[in-house]
């Protein structure tokens, strides 16, 4: 199957590049760098260099396309997220979202386009039962930033596009968020940090699994319909970290700070959304028989770990 993957060399898409490469689909991506078109080359991708928010020849291209995989987003990670950064975020989010949508629109070859977003989208689950995807409260983190963006596809799936909506939870790698705020300082025994008062409920997947949830919605998701894409397992995120220290062999400590001064070192943007309960149900996934590589952190954190320590040398 010929698929295209615009975000393909980020955080989660380059490993859904990796596991649709190993899963011997024909491969495209969407990539605004000349440098980054010519590495993908050298592992075997077809690049297309455009950028969503100019015209360029990526558009008619993007046309031939049946399956597309839209991960696309306007860079953030590493930044304190003002107000500023974030609404910024926002209105390039959402341009990206329509320029793309309006280009398929005009396509007469579309067959499924799965729209990734995430579940800071559908706000605080709550401690209780775990929700699914009709559960909605008010958008947290970085939710009411993606939330023009994810509230438009409906007028597009009313024209006609083939649009299914996937909500990864916490997607943890050997990269990222988990190498910076957890993994390193453990391994340099140091403090982690901690907001003070919280231990929210979180919903992880593996990186690898939730590539692979993409790859299988393209083909088993029902049109129009969204997705959650978690892991078996939500657990307090002080308990996710504990186990990373347990398998590392490193004793966990920690340093709880208060809110106004997360506020002011990291933003109120991921201030927000360190306190927000993902307690989520993967139930609809699992119907449309996807299984899981790793069914929970007690099978994933090992195997990230271990892809760690080989980065590292």
């Amino acid at each position: 199957m010929k698929i295209l993957i615009t975000g393909g060399t980020g955080y989660i898409g380059s490993t859904t590049t990796e596991v649709a490469l190993a899963e011997k689909y024909e491969v495209h991506v969407l990539t605004r760098s000349e440098k980054k078109a010519k590495e993908l080359k050298e592992i075997g991708v077809s690049p297309l260099v455009g950028d969503l928010l100019k015209d360029g020849e990526w558009i008619n291209k993007m046309k031939d396309f049946e399956y597309i995989i839209h991960l696309a987003a306007p860079p953030t990670w590493g930044k304190k997220v003002t107000k500023k950064v974030a609404e910024n975020y926002k209105v390039n989010h959402f341009n990206m979202t329509k320029s793309l949508l309006d280009v398929l629109k005009e396509s007469k070859k579309l067959k499924k386009l799965v729209y990734v977003a995430g579940t800071s989208y559908l706000g605080d689950a709550g401690t209780e039962e775990k929700v699914n995807e009709s559960f909605r409260s008010e958008a947290k983190g970085w939710g009411p930033y993606i939330k023009p963006s994810v509230d438009c596809l409906q007028d597009y799936k009313k024209e006609g596009l083939p649009i299914v909506t996937a909500f990864p939870g916490m997607v943890y790698g050997p990269d990222s968020w988990l190498s910076q705020l957890i993994l390193t300082p453990l391994f340099e025994n140091k403090k982690l940090t901690n907001l003070k008062g919280t231990n929210p409920i979180m919903a992880p997947i593996h990186i690898e699994d939730c590539a692979r949830a993409f790859l299988h919605l393209l083909q088993a998701g029902e049109m129009l319909e969204d997705y959650i894409l978690v892991d078996n397992e939500c657990i307090p995120s002080e308990s996710f970290s504990n186990f990373a220290g347990e398998v590392l062999n490193k004793e966990v400590r920690r340093r709880y700070v208060p809110e106004w001064l997360c506020h002011l070192f990291i933003g109120p943007v991921l201030t927000d959304y360190a306190k927000v309960n993902s307690n989520f149900s993967n139930e609809k996934l699992k119907s449309t028989n996807f299984e899981f590589k790793y069914p929970t952190y007690k099978e994933g954190i090992p195997n990230v770990i271990q892809l760690w320590l080989e980065k590292k040398g």
